[in-house]
């Protein structure tokens, strides 16, 4: 074999998925290297020109509208870099979304699926090594929100979204009970660890996927119930240590607190009321409460973390009318790839879910690991047509 037929060959394994698996791998093994995680923009600065040559004239005209909106936001606020940077930071990974579904439904029947099955057996040894490492950080004593596996300090919301990757390659195109059976406990178990209490809806909702009709409303009722009984059977056994946390946890979500910003509480629910009153309609200015690229907004607020979720962040910065935007942005984007409602339903609540429990936006990582989830998504949803047709 001469040397053009070498470079050919190797030219022709190496795909868009390939590179993007690399990047994802990558940030996953970053640990304190936030640096690393410039990759994924140089990976969303490629994925525009591939979506500039594939889009159609509803995202295209949607995208061009919502940017509008938030460029004039930004310039209603005051010429600020990190205004320009916030929008970009958040608004990237449509790009990187619709390049990754595009590949998906353009080679579902060749080289995706090959893809995907080395892709799985690497996600599958990850894990492994994450839950051993998860244990190790447990009983080390490391914080609560340290207890992350390879993601680094506060890194914990990352392992969650690891996990919820892994089980959807299980749920949906791996099929093997046991071993989905043994990541299911055993992701409980990993994620009660570092105090994930959002995982557990999240996951909930993954697996409820299959059931979201009137008929498997049964096998909801069944194995929740079954599972809720081991819940209890376990913590009446162990004296309260696992239902008390995670009520706890709920419950912050509906303490509004007070705006004494000397004698707060830090809850989700304290933080969402906080932005709604920075916010009001149309903002304080996007990026005025960040901190991107090392750079901080001109409204910083120190010490108060207004970005615990997606959701904070964007009501606090752009509005009620922004935020609402921003949703609709990405649900445009969904709509595209996932047709059906019941598909769109599902993908879209993850989504919300997910900007809710934490900051998934402005996280390479989270957000990263949710769109390969998708795209998992995307190849069960192909294969059951499939078998349908």
């Amino acid at each position: 074999m001469n040397t053009a037929s070498i470079k050919k060959n190797l030219l022709s394994n190496i795909t868009i998925e390939k590179g993007m698996a690399f990047i994802l791998l990558v940030l996953v093994f970053s640990w304190e290297f936030h640096f690393l995680w410039l990759l994924y923009d140089f990976l969303a600065i490629f994925s525009i020109y591939f979506f500039l040559k594939h889009v159609n004239i509803v995202l295209g005209s949607t995208l061009f509208f919502v940017l509008s909106f938030f460029i004039l936001l930004s310039i209603n606020s005051g010429f600020h870099i990190i205004s320009i940077l916030s929008i970009w930071d958040n608004i990237k990974h449509v790009f990187v979304l619709f390049m990754l579904l595009f590949q998906v439904e353009r080679h579902i029947e060749g080289r995706i699926l090959e893809f995907t099955k080395g892709f799985g057996f690497i996600i599958g040894s990850v894990f492994l090594l994450q839950s051993l490492l998860v244990i190790y950080q447990s009983y080390a004593g490391y914080y609560k929100d340290d207890i992350s596996g390879t993601f680094g300090n506060a890194g914990s919301h990352s392992f969650a979204y690891y996990c919820l990757l892994y089980l959807s390659y299980l749920f949906y195109i791996k099929k093997s009970n046991i071993l989905t059976f043994c990541v299911f406990i055993l992701s409980l178990v990993m994620n009660y660890f570092a105090e994930n209490m959002g995982y557990y809806p999240l996951v909930m909702l993954l697996l409820g996927y299959k059931w979201m009709s009137l008929k498997g409303i049964k096998y909801i009722m069944i194995y929740g119930s079954l599972l809720l009984l081991i819940i209890v059977v376990l913590d009446s056994a162990l004296g309260g240590v696992l239902i008390q946390p995670v009520l706890y946890r709920f419950s912050e979500f509906f303490i509004v607190g007070s705006r004494d910003f000397n004698n707060f509480t830090p809850s989700r629910g304290f933080m969402t009321a906080l932005a709604f009153y920075l916010g009001g309609w149309f903002g304080a200015g996007p990026g005025c409460f960040s901190e991107i690229y090392s750079i901080f907004g001109w409204e910083h607020l120190g010490k108060i973390q207004i970005n615990i979720s997606s959701v904070t962040n964007l009501l606090a910065e752009y509005g009620i009318v922004g935020l609402i935007l921003w949703i609709s942005l990405y649900s445009i984007f969904l709509k595209r790839f996932f047709s059906k409602w019941k598909d769109f339903i599902f993908v879209s609540m993850l989504l919300l879910f997910s900007m809710l429990y934490n900051k998934v936006l402005n996280d390479e990582r989270v957000i990263f690991l949710l769109i390969f989830t998708m795209m998992f998504l995307k190849i069960y949803i192909h294969k059951q047509f499939k078998t349908n047709d």
